[in-house]
């Protein structure tokens, strides 16, 4: 473990960020495992990029415990059938509240990395809009 190393905080933030964007892309519209990397590579433009060994066990377990489900889609003559996961109700929910508490940890989280000084302006920024 080298703490100096920009990869290695990249990695500890992807391994808790990754599973709600798995969340946030199935709640959008059903999707295999590469389209589900497609997807968050697009929308974190980069920044935060899984890899399809992280997002198998995932999946699995989204549909193991009931929170998505598992079809299979035929792809173009001679392809291989594609396995495509829907997000349940139960799936839809839990997204809902990993969202929520993701959210309400982001202030907390900027406060601790930047001071006072954001969560001020934050807060102004919010007072203006109300």
């Amino acid at each position: 473990m080298k703490l100096t190393n920009p990869d290695y905080w990249k990695s500890l933030i992807n391994i808790g960020f990754t599973k709600i964007l798995v969340l946030r892309v199935l709640s959008i519209c059903p999707n295999h495992g590469y389209g589900i990397l497609k997807e968050l590579q697009s929308i974190t433009c980069g920044c935060c990029i899984p890899t399809l060994g992280t997002i198998y066990p995932i999946l699995k377990e989204l549909t193991q415990h009931g929170y998505a489900e598992v079809g299979e889609d035929q792809q173009l003559k001679g392809a291989q059938k594609r396995r495509v996961y829907t997000l349940t109700q139960s799936g839809v929910d839990a997204y809902k509240v990993a969202l929520a508490a993701w959210r309400s940890s982001i202030p907390y989280v900027y406060k601790a990395i930047e001071g006072d000084d954001f969560v001020f302006a934050e807060e102004m920024k919010k007072n203006k809009t109300e």
